[in-house]
């Protein structure tokens, strides 16, 4: 029996004109290409606001954060926009590293009117 994918999406909602991705496991090398393919029509789109949801993601890796950079590019080329909600601390820490100039907008909840 194969195993199950590392990451995967819980669940996708819409809610007012956002749409909440819910991401659970692992984002690396390994299971990127399925979150990019997964992230790509709701980034494609006219005018895109997309949330995701990484507060169930134990790891995320360098390749991830390309995925997730990758997908906040075509939001923002489309008139839109892609934020991430976060609270584990070490992905904070990367995701604010001056550094690294990910220039992510991260957020600790949903927001009131997403």
């Amino acid at each position: 029996m194969p195993n199950p994918p590392r990451t995967s999406l819980l669940d996708t909602q819409s809610r007012g004109l956002s749409v909440v991705a819910t991401l659970h496991g692992e984002i690396d090398l390994l299971t990127a290409p399925a979150l990019s393919a997964l992230l790509a029509p709701l980034t494609g789109c006219a005018r895109p606001d997309v949330l995701v949801d990484l507060r169930q993601v134990a790891f995320i890796d360098g390749t991830g954060l390309a995925v997730l950079a990758v997908a906040r590019d075509a939001a923002t080329a489309h008139d839109g926009r892609l934020r991430l909600i976060c609270t584990h601390p070490l992905t904070l820490r990367i995701l604010h590293h001056p550094g690294l100039g990910f220039g992510f907008d991260v957020l600790e909840s949903l927001p009131a009117a997403a």
